[in-house]
């Protein structure tokens, strides 16, 4: 290879060659299987993701096809990247990278799974996992009002013995790009309904009363209620509630929290 070009996968082959790399005429011929290695992928997803964003790409005799350094970084953002991390499996990887860029923590497994790009069953199974490996705490907030409740936070144990062995791979996990066409619930789900009693109907459609719903969220406390506005509501609703009075300083950080949390 020529002295300009460079490396764009995260991992090298059995014998310390480079995977992915690009010459002055920006293509190369790789197989799926050395893009998958690269982005910590499978073939079949490779292969899948090709084909549906429609690239033109080419397969040789062997099987190997010839793709632009965007087709491949346009890989990359739709399928995201997961490099090895020692001792975690790739969802629990996921989701300690996902923790890690949220210094505030999260409020539920359901949040985690919508940053990590995971279902919220396997989130919560990983946190409890990389808990007990001490890599995730868990700390109890007191929410006051008419009834004191602890509100559940898992944020990343960046203090573990094992962080800075793996902070290097964690740091490289990149989640595959969020689609714009996030779908919110219309109304406050039924389950919820006791937490707005005296309100009236059209209040509680987060697309007219966002901000009313988040204060009402933020001053009840209930978990469940939090965890949902946190799927549910966008950043601007956080933010008015944050910023109405009689809120407390505690719960103004959560909703500026979950404010960055929604924009990210």
């Amino acid at each position: 290879m020529s002295g300009s070009s460079w490396n764009f996968g995260l991992t090298t082959g059995g014998r310390g060659e480079k995977l992915i790399e690009y010459n002055e005429m920006d293509t190369q011929v790789l197989s799926a299987r050395q893009l998958a290695l690269a982005i910590g992928t499978t073939i079949p997803r490779v292969k899948r993701a090709v084909s549906r964003l429609e690239l033109d790409a080419h397969e040789d005799s062997s099987g190997r096809v010839k793709l632009s350094r965007e087709q491949v970084e346009l890989l990359r953002r739709t399928l995201g990247t997961t490099p090895v991390v020692p001792g975690l499996s790739r969802t629990e990887a996921l989701v300690l990278s996902a923790l890690s860029r949220s210094p505030f923590g999260v409020v539920s497994a359901r949040v985690a799974a919508q940053r990590a790009g995971v279902s919220p069953t396997a989130a919560g199974r990983a946190i409890r996992a990389l808990r007990a490996g001490g890599l995730v705490t868990i700390e109890q907030r007191p929410m006051p009002g008419a009834r004191v409740r602890e509100l559940e936070i898992a944020k990343a144990n960046m203090a573990s013995p094992r962080w800075p062995s793996i902070a290097g791979q964690v740091a490289q996990v990149r989640t595959a790009v969020k689609s714009n066409h996030r779908v919110r619930d219309r109304r406050v789900p039924p389950r919820l309904a006791h937490l707005f009693w005296n309100t009236a109907p059209t209040q509680r459609n987060p697309q007219r009363a966002g901000g009313y719903i988040a204060r009402r969220l933020l001053t009840t406390g209930d978990p469940e209620g939090l965890a949902w506005g946190a799927e549910n509501l966008t950043a601007k609703d956080w933010r008015h509630a944050a910023a109405t009075r009689g809120i407390s300083p505690q719960r103004r950080a959560l909703a500026l929290n979950l404010a960055t949390q929604e924009q990210e």
